[in-house]
């Protein structure tokens, strides 16, 4: 995986690792997989969270990180060829096109990283930032809907931005991701 990341808590199945602390490490960066697969949000979740109802049941798992990601493969797989049966090759995707499975993956675990990083910054700051980023808006229309000044959107992106940086491992590559 090259560098070592926050997701380093990736790793094998123990029995005494429990599931709340499973589902944790694991159910952001599978449904960004998933993601990848099948667009609709909802429709994801509920696979993920039906792949972590068969890990609880099934006790021969020896290695879950990789039990996880091939049972979410095959669920968004199904779940695919159940709407349209006449797809013969199914393929992950992102805006840049298709990729392998194993890209696929490395990037859920990235931007699941992204994500997380996102999540702590502060509110304020995080909603300019993903209105900026996400939505593409301007520092004017962002000032005008939240009643701040541009100096401030400035700021804010400005302080979303490095404080991104030192958290997340390689940044220009999830910076593009969010547009």
């Amino acid at each position: 995986m090259g560098k070592p990341s926050s997701f380093s808590n990736y790793r094998t199945f123990t029995p005494e690792m429990n599931i709340d602390h499973t589902f944790r490490c694991y159910y952001r960066p599978l449904c960004l997989y998933a993601l990848h697969y099948i667009k609709e949000v909802e429709t994801v979740e509920d696979i993920v969270q039906d792949c972590f109802v068969r890990l609880m049941e099934n006790q021969s798992v020896t290695n879950e990180k990789a039990w996880l990601y091939t049972t979410v493969r095959h669920a968004c797989i199904d779940r695919l060829r159940m709407e349209n049966p006449f797809t013969t090759d199914i393929k992950p995707t992102d805006m840049e096109g298709t990729l392998s499975d194993d890209e696929a993956m490395e990037r859920s675990l990235h931007e699941a990283e992204l994500w997380t990083a996102i999540d702590s910054l502060p509110r304020r700051c995080r909603e300019v930032f993903l209105m900026s980023k996400r939505d593409g808006k301007r520092y004017r229309e962002i000032a005008e809907e939240l009643g701040i000044s541009e100096k401030t959107v400035e700021h804010q992106i400005s302080k979303a931005l490095k404080t991104l940086r030192g958290k997340v491992s390689d940044f220009f590559y999830f910076l593009c991701s969010l547009a």
